[in-house]
This record gives C-alpha cells, structure tokens and sequence, in this order.
C-alpha cells in the first residue's frame, strides 16, 4: 500500500466508508478502516504492516459485497467490477486522483 492515494483507497472510502461529498476522502478511508486519523498516522509511522492488513481486508470486504471473491476471480471479472465500482462513486459525485 503506497502513502499516496489510489483507486482503491478512494473505493473504499465511498463503497465501505460511505464518503460524502462535504467530507475528505481521507476522512471516509479511516472509517473504512475503523480506524481514527491518529490511529492511522500511527500505523503508518510504526506498523505498516498492520496497515497494509487493513487496506487489504478492506479491499476483500469490498468486493466480496459486490459479489466478487478476490481468490478465485479472473482478472477480467476483478477489472469489471472495478469499472463499475468507480462509475458508481463518480455518479456520487467522488473525483478519483490523477
């Protein structure tokens, strides 16, 4: 998991944690998480591993409520509902990073 934001991250933000948009992403990503901001700073500062678990589990509950299992998905079915995932975040109003 990078410090920079990605497309996941932004995913589970308004899929998990229920962006809204007079909010930060950062701000849902933590919820996402079940996480505070100081509580991922920390991680990020001293238990990167722990984070990385986190990030990965929030991905996998993610599509595993899209109706994709992660493990035994192809790649095409993973991209598709990656697609549609962020159409559905853009319809919401989240503008993805560059």
């Amino acid at each position: 998991m990078s410090t920079k934001a990605s497309v996941e991250m932004y995913l589970c933000a308004f899929d998990l944690g229920k962006w809204e948009a007079d909010e930060s992403v950062e701000d849902a990503y933590h919820r996402a998480l079940s996480v505070t901001a100081a509580q991922f700073h920390r991680m990020q500062r001293d238990d990167y591993a722990t984070l990385q678990e986190k990030h990965a589990a929030a991905i996998h509950r993610m599509y595993e409520a899209a109706g994709v299992n992660l493990n035994t998905a192809t790649e095409a079915e993973k991209a598709s509902l990656r697609l549609r995932l962020m159409d559905e975040a853009r319809k919401g109003g989240m503008r993805f990073p560059a």
